[in-house]
C-alpha cells in the first residue's frame, strides 16, 4: 500500500483536514465548514492513499491503526460512523455517489479497524473501477462519533426534479439518515420557500414546519458559503438541533430554459449555418466579434461597393448579411441613372477609385504572395511556440497572459484569413468569368482545373496513410476489433510512437468552429478509427497527384483551342487561380483551427481549475464564460456558477427555438454597370464568392424519394447512410459510409479518405466540404438544407455528385456496395 499524501500526519483532526489531497472532497468539505462555525460534528481523517491493486490483503499500517486509536479514545465508549472520502469524491469532475462504503455504528478496536479496510476495500468494487477508468482512486478517511438522531435526512438547495433554485427540497426520516439511503422508509418530502413549509407527504412524521424552515436555513448558508452551487446536504437533528453532517455539489440538475427576446436589426439577414450550424457559446463567441471588422478592412482595402459581410445573433442564432456601403440600403435606381449615380455620390466615387487603384496595383496577387512567403511561417512558428508551453505548470497570472497571446493569434489569424478571402474571391472570380466567357464552361468544370492542389488541406489524411503502413497484423486485428486504444497503442512501440507524433503534429487543432468541441489530440480513439477505416477501404494517397494530373491535361486540352489575347487571358488567369485555390483551405490550417486548438487548452486549463475550487460546477462550464470573464473569475476567486447556470438556460431555450431563414427584404446586388472594368471584376468577383462558398439561397430540398442540392464534387456512389451532427458522433463512421451533416470544418478532411461519399445541409462549390470532397474523389452533393432530417441511418442512397440528387433506395440487408465512381 502506497501513501500519496503531501504530510507525514498518520492522522489529522477535522479541523485541520481543509486540503481535499490530504482528506479527500468529502472531509476538506466538512473541516471548510466546521471551521466557518457551522455545526459539524467532531472528527479525524487518515489521510488519502492508493491501495496497491494487487495487494489483497490491504491491511492497515500499525502507525496509523494506533494514531486513529489514540485520536478517539477521548470520545468514550459511544459508537463511531467510519466513511470513505475520496480525493476525486463530490468534485465538480466526478460525484462518485454511493459508490464508496461507510460503515456504522462501529464499536470497538477490531471493529475500527475492520471498518477502516472495510471503505479502503471498496476502491476496488467494479463500479467504482470502471467509473475511474480501471483506477482505483485515492481514498481519505473519515471517523467520527455517530449522532444520535431522532430525526435525519437530506436537503437541496434545487429542486433536484424541476431545477426550480428558488427552494429548499427536504427528505426527512425519524432517525438515522441510512433508513433513508437504503430505501427501506418513505421520506417525508418538505419545500420551503421562504417562510413557507409545505409537507407533500406525511410517512413518518419526522419534523415539524419550525424543524424544516431550520434545516433549510442551514442548507442556504452551506450553499452561501461554499459559492459552488446548488447543494445537497445530509443532516441530522439531535437534542433539537440540526446537525450538518456532509455537503456536496449538485451536478445534475435539469436545465430551465431562460427565454430571450427577439430583436432583428434592420437589413436583410440569412441564417450562417455553413460555418455555424448550432448555437456558438460565449467563449467561442468572442471570435465573431473580430470577423465583422476585419472584412469591413478587407472591403475597403479592395474598393467594394459593400462594407462586407457582419455576424450577428438572431434570437441566438448566428445570421450574416451583406452590408451595403454606408450601411444603407441604395435606392433601386433606373438602369440609366447608375453610372450617373457613381459619379455624382462621393462615397461611390471613393470607392471606386479605391477598387480600381486595388486592382492595378494588384492587391490581391500581392496578399497571396505575402502568405506564401510571411505569413504562413509566421502563424506556424506562432502556433508552435504557444503549443510547448505546459500550461499545468504556469501560475494563475501566467495562464492568464497565456490565454491573452492565444486570443492575440485567434484574432490575428482572422484578420489575415478575411484578407486572403478577398484576394481568393477576387481571383478566382477572374478565372472562372474567364472559363465562362471563352470556354463556355461552368463553375464545376472550372474548378476541375484546379482540384489536386490543396496539399496542406490533406496532408493530416496523408499521414494517417503513413501510419496505416506500420500497422502489423496484430494491430490490424485489434483495430478490426475496435480494441480500446491503450491496448492497440501497447501492442507495438514503433507503431504508438507513430500515433503520438501525428497527434502532437495535428491534434492541437479543433474539429468545429465551436471550442466546445473536443480536439483530435483529445480523440485518440478517433485517430486509431481512421487509420482502421484506412485501411479497410484501402486508401492510396497518391491519387491526389492523379487529379492534379488529370487538371493539367485538361488546361492544356483548353489551351488547343484559344490563341492570342484569349489564351493569354486564360493562362494568366489559370496560373493565379492554381495559386490562390489551394490557399483558400491552406490557410484556415494556420489562421482558425491551429489557433483555436491553442484556445481550447488554454480554456480546459483555466475550466480546470475554477471547477477545483467550486467556481463552476465542471470543467466544460468554462465555455459559457467569455475568455475575459473567465481571467477574472481566475484572478478574483469569486463564482461564476449562477452566470453560467443561466446561459446554459439560454442555450437550451435557443436550440428549442431555431429561427427562420431569413429576416428582411432580399435586396438587390450592387449594379455593376456603369463601373470601370477593374471595379466591376473586384465587386462580381466578391459577390459571386460569397455566393459558392454560402450559398444561402440555394434551392435544396427533397420530393417523393430524392433529396437535391448543389452538385459539389463528382461521381456516382451508393452506400450505406451515417448521419452526423457532430464531432462527437465521429467514433460512429465505418468504412464506406455516406456521410450526411450539416456541414463540415477542414480539420473534418481526416474522414475523407474513409467516406464513400458526402452529403450536407448547407454550403456552396466553393465551401469547405464541397473543396475537400473534390480533392479526395468523393462524391459530394452540398446545400441539400434537408440531407439530416431527411435521411436516416441505415439507409441505402445513390449520391450522385454531378447531377447533385441523393436517390434513396431503402433498407437492404447487405450492410453497403459500390456502384460506379
Amino acid at each position: 500500500m502506497t501513501t500519496t499524501t503531501p504530510t507525514a500526519a498518520t492522522v489529522l483532526p477535522l479541523t485541520a483536514a481543509t486540503d481535499h489531497r490530504i482528506a479527500g472532497h468529502k472531509a476538506a468539505t466538512l473541516a471548510r465548514l466546521a471551521a466557518a462555525g457551522f455545526p459539524v460534528p467532531p472528527g479525524v481523517v487518515v489521510p488519502a492513499v492508493r491501495l496497491d491493486p494487487v495487494d489483497s490483503e490491504r491491511q492497515l499500517p500499525a502507525e496509523i491503526g494506533i494514531a486513529l486509536l489514540d485520536a478517539v479514545r477521548d470520545w468514550g465508549e459511544v459508537p463511531l460512523a467510519v466513511r470513505s472520502s475520496g480525493v476525486e469524491e463530490d468534485s465538480a469532475e466526478a460525484s462518485y455517489a454511493g459508490l464508496f462504503t461507510t460503515v456504522l455504528n462501529v464499536r470497538g478496536v477490531d471493529a475500527l479497524l475492520d471498518a477502516v479496510r472495510e471503505c479502503w476495500n471498496s476502491a476496488f468494487n467494479p463500479q467504482v473501477t470502471s467509473y475511474s477508468d480501471g483506477q482505483p482512486p485515492q481514498l481519505a478517511m473519515l471517523v467520527q462519533p455517530m449522532v444520535p438522531a431522532s430525526a435525519a435526512g437530506v436537503a437541496f438547495t434545487a429542486d433536484p426534479v424541476t431545477g426550480d433554485r428558488g427552494c429548499v427540497v427536504i427528505d426527512a426520516v425519524v432517525g438515522i439518515g441510512e433508513r433513508l439511503v437504503s430505501g427501506v422508509v418513505t421520506p417525508d418530502r418538505w419545500v420551503v420557500r421562504g417562510d413557507d413549509a409545505h409537507q407533500d407527504s406525511v410517512e413518518e412524521q419526522a419534523i415539524d414546519a419550525a424543524q424544516a424552515r431550520s434545516i433549510a436555513d442551514l442548507a442556504q448558508h452551506v450553499d452561501a458559503e461554499l459559492g459552488g452551487g446548488p447543494q445537497d446536504i445530509e443532516w441530522a437533528i439531535s437534542e433539537e438541533k440540526v446537525i450538518l453532517l456532509q455537503a456536496r455539489p449538485i451536478t445534475a440538475l435539469p436545465i430551465q430554459p431562460v427565454p430571450i427576446p427577439l430583436d432583428v436589426p434592420p437589413g436583410y439577414w440569412t441564417r450562417e449555418i455553413s460555418h455555424f450550424p448550432l448555437p456558438l457559446l460565449p467563449f467561442t463567441d468572442e471570435l465573431t466579434k473580430t470577423i465583422n471588422s476585419t472584412v469591413r478592412r478587407m472591403a475597403t482595402e479592395f474598393g467594394l461597393l459593400v462594407d462586407g459581410v457582419e455576424f450577428t445573433k438572431i434570437a441566438g442564432w448566428e445570421y450574416v448579411r451583406v452590408v451595403p456601403l454606408g450601411d444603407r440600403e441604395p435606392p433601386r435606381l433606373p438602369g440609366w441613372l447608375v453610372p450617373v449615380a457613381f459619379r455624382l455620390v462621393p462615397q461611390l466615387r471613393r470607392r471606386i477609385r479605391d477598387s480600381v487603384a486595388a486592382m492595378l496595383a494588384d492587391v490581391p496577387g500581392r496578399l497571396l504572395h505575402q502568405w506564401l512567403h510571411e505569413w504562413q511561417g509566421t502563424f506556424d512558428a506562432r502556433i508552435r511556440t504557444l503549443r510547448e508551453r505546459q500550461l499545468a505548470t504556469l501560475s494563475d497570472i501566467a495562464l492568464g497572459a497565456h490565454l491573452v497571446d492565444a486570443l492575440k493569434l485567434a484574432t490575428d489569424g482572422i484578420d489575415v484569413h478575411n484578407r486572403l478571402h478577398g484576394a481568393i474571391a477576387v481571383v478566382l472570380g477572374e478565372f472562372a468569368f474567364t472559363c465562362r466567357d471563352l470556354l463556355g464552361w461552368d463553375d464545376a468544370r472550372m474548378f476541375s482545373l484546379l482540384c489536386g492542389t490543396s496539399r496542406t488541406s490533406t496532408e493530416p489524411a496523408r499521414a494517417l496513410a503513413d501510419i496505416a503502413a506500420l500497422a502489423t497484423p496484430k494491430v490490424r486485428s485489434l483495430l478490426a476489433q475496435a480494441a480500446p486504444a491503450d491496448e492497440v497503442l501497447a501492442e507495438d512501440e514503433e507503431f504508438a510512437a507513430a500515433v503520438a507524433a501525428y497527434l502532437r503534429e495535428y491534434g492541437c487543432r479543433t474539429l468545429a468552429y465551436e471550442l466546445a468541441e473536443p480536439s483530435l489530440e483529445e480523440r485518440p480513439d478517433l485517430v486509431l478509427a481512421l487509420v482502421r477505416d484506412q485501411l479497410a477501404i484501402g486508401f492510396d494517397p497518391r491519387r491526389q497527384q492523379e487529379l492534379a494530373w488529370q487538371g493539367e491535361a485538361a488546361a492544356n486540352e483548353s489551351r488547343a483551342g484559344l490563341s492570342g489575347n484569349d489564351l493569354q487571358r486564360f493562362e494568366r488567369t489559370l496560373q493565379r487561380a492554381l495559386m490562390a485555390y489551394p490557399v483558400r483551405e491552406d490557410n484556415e490550417f494556420f489562421t482558425v483551427s491551429g489557433p483555436r486548438g491553442l484556445l481550447r487548452r488554454a480554456a480546459l486549463e483555466l475550466g480546470r481549475r475554477l471547477a477545483s475550487r467550486g467556481q463552476i460546477a465542471a470543467t466544460e462550464d468554462i465555455f459559457f464564460l467569455w475568455p475575459d470573464e473567465a481571467r477574472e473569475r481566475l484572478t478574483d476567486g469569486t463564482s461564476a456558477y449562477e452566470v453560467v447556470v443561466r446561459r446554459k438556460g439560454v442555450y437550451a431555450w435557443v436550440l428549442a427555438n431555431p429561427g427562420p431563414a431569413s429576416y428582411g427584404r432580399d435586396p438587390a446586388p450592387p449594379p455593376p454597370r456603369g463601373l470601370p472594368g477593374e471595379a466591376r471584376l473586384a465587386n462580381e468577383a466578391f459577390l459571386w464568392a460569397v455566393d459558392r462558398i454560402l450559398a444561402t439561397e440555394a434551392q435544396g430540398g427533397a420530393k417523393d424519394s430524392t433529396v437535391t442540392g448543389l452538385a459539389a464534387s463528382p461521381g456516382r456512389y451508393t452506400g450505406t447512410v451515417r448521419v452526423i451532427h457532430s464531432e462527437s458522433e465521429f467514433g460512429r463512421l465505418r468504412a464506406g459510409d455516406v456521410l450526411v451533416c450539416p456541414v463540415t470544418s477542414p480539420v473534418w478532411s481526416v474522414l475523407f479518405p474513409s467516406l464513400g461519399a458526402l452529403v450536407t445541409d448547407s454550403g456552396g462549390i466553393l465551401s469547405h466540404p464541397a473543396i475537400i470532397a473534390r480533392e479526395f474523389r468523393v462524391p459530394a452533393v452540398v446545400a441539400t438544407r434537408v440531407g439530416t432530417s431527411k435521411l436516416q441511418d441505415g439507409q441505402v442512397v445513390t449520391v450522385d455528385g454531378s447531377a447533385g440528387t441523393v436517390e434513396i433506395l431503402g433498407f437492404w440487408p447487405s450492410r453497403q456496395r459500390r456502384l460506379t465512381t
